[in-house]
């Protein structure tokens, strides 16, 4: 029996915005892909002070805007609700820590009268480091004479409040955006996603320039790690500003209901988590060759140094290489962690999809196809086709090369 080509995933399972697990309750809107029709909200939030029902809206009166991603052949990254008759304008761009890619989306949308308007903001991540051997570190690298070890992104987790007033209305103040009479602090109940990660929101409300009332709200994801005593603290913000002359409490109802909407194509997922996967090893390599060629230099300073230092000198760089080396087994044993994840999340997405991962020993290449044959061949002449029996041939005769199944330790 002959084996189809494999084909792009259906935009049918939704994830958070953030990223997560799939949604069966988004199937919906996401197969529809690019800008479609959808009801509104089923699902309004019972806070009613963060998350106020919007206006009545008949049916109808939304359409899914698919947010594509131009570096990858304008490929729908996710989609989202808002008011029919708005006008949308998105900017998709990446910024890269080393070799690490972070998406930079910009998301606007206008009322037809240009009364109201709501905007999406490029999330914001951060890392921070705290603990006894954070801190041996960085003693080390200070009496070395050596730059902190700390990412550039470095800051300690914050309640959203606190950030937008002292970070995020700081930094917008630098573009041009003014807020005055800063008031209505609202923080909703802190939540745990499906990953564990604590999931916390709050806004601000002022007013800008032109009158206008304007809404800037933040959410916040946090992850939190422990190691050998030692915290790592990874987390992202996503802000938004909702601004009108009109009803701020109804406007902000549609910033709800697009944000609660948001549905992630997992093809688009795949190749991204792929992306990172190869920038996060590349930058593992620029760090472990960037601390070779700075103990380099630092032996070659020693070696210049007066004999009197030399005792000194040595027991620091010991010193220096035994933590390295500890920080190496730390980040040799995060990175075994990740990939096993990794390998036990692939191989359960292909069981639930009825695929797996087989190997063609006469060239590495691995494939994946569908389940349900003893035997699996590749044609020689077309590679593309596969082909599936329950009992041996012989391939020789038909030109055909048998394929092996990948190991679970090896997927």
């Amino acid at each position: 029996m002959r084996f189809p080509k494999a084909s792009m995933l259906a935009l049918t399972l939704g994830l958070s915005a953030c990223g997560g697990p799939p949604s069966e309750t988004n199937q919906t809107a996401a197969s529809t892909a690019r800008d479609g029709e959808a009801g509104a909200s089923d699902n309004p939030s019972t806070d009613a002070t963060m998350n106020p029902s919007p206006d009545a809206r008949p049916e109808g009166a939304y359409r899914l805007l698919g947010v594509v991603d131009p570096d990858m052949d304008s490929l729908v990254a996710f989609a989202m609700k808002i008011p029919r008759d708005w006008q949308s304008r998105q900017q998709f761009t990446r910024l890269w820590v080393t070799a690490v890619p972070q998406d930079q989306i910009y998301l606007s949308f206008t009322a037809p009268d240009g009364r109201s308007q709501i905007e999406y903001l490029p999330s914001r991540s951060y890392t921070h480091l705290e603990g006894p051997l954070i801190e041996q570190n960085e003693a080390m690298t200070r009496s070395m004479g050596m730059p902190s070890s700390r990412p550039p992104n470095d800051l300690p987790p914050m309640p959203p409040v606190p950030y937008i007033r002292q970070v995020l209305l700081p930094q917008l103040a630098q573009q041009g955006f003014r807020l005055s009479g800063v008031g209505n602090e609202q923080e909703a109940p802190k939540t745990r996603d499906e990953y564990q990660r604590i999931v916390s929101r709050g806004s601000v409300d002022g007013t800008l320039p032109n009158g206008n009332k304007a809404r800037v709200e933040c959410r916040i994801f946090l992850n939190t790690q422990e190691q050998q005593g030692n915290m790592i603290y990874s987390w992202s913000v996503v802000p938004s500003i909702t601004q009108t002359s009109g009803d701020l409490a109804a406007v902000h109802a549609q910033t709800v209901v697009a944000q609660e909407s948001i549905v992630a194509n997992p093809t688009w997922l795949e190749r991204i988590r792929a992306i990172q996967a190869r920038g996060q090893q590349v930058n593992s390599d620029i760090i472990r060759r960037n601390h070779e060629a700075t103990m380099g230099q630092i032996e070659s300073n020693t070696a210049a140094m007066n004999q009197r230092h030399q005792q000194r000198m040595g027991e620091i760089r010991r010193q220096g290489e035994a933590n390295m080396a500890q920080m190496d087994r730390n980040q040799a044993a995060t990175n075994e962690h990740f990939e096993s994840m990794d390998r036990r999340q692939e191989m359960t997405s292909d069981g639930i999809l009825g695929r797996e991962k087989l190997v063609d020993p006469t060239t590495g290449e691995r494939v994946k196809v569908d389940v349900g044959y003893n035997h699996i061949y590749r044609d020689r002449q077309d590679p593309n086709q596969y082909y599936g029996t329950d009992t041996p041939i012989n391939p020789q005769r038909v030109d055909w090369q048998e394929l092996q199944r990948v190991s679970a330790e090896d997927y």
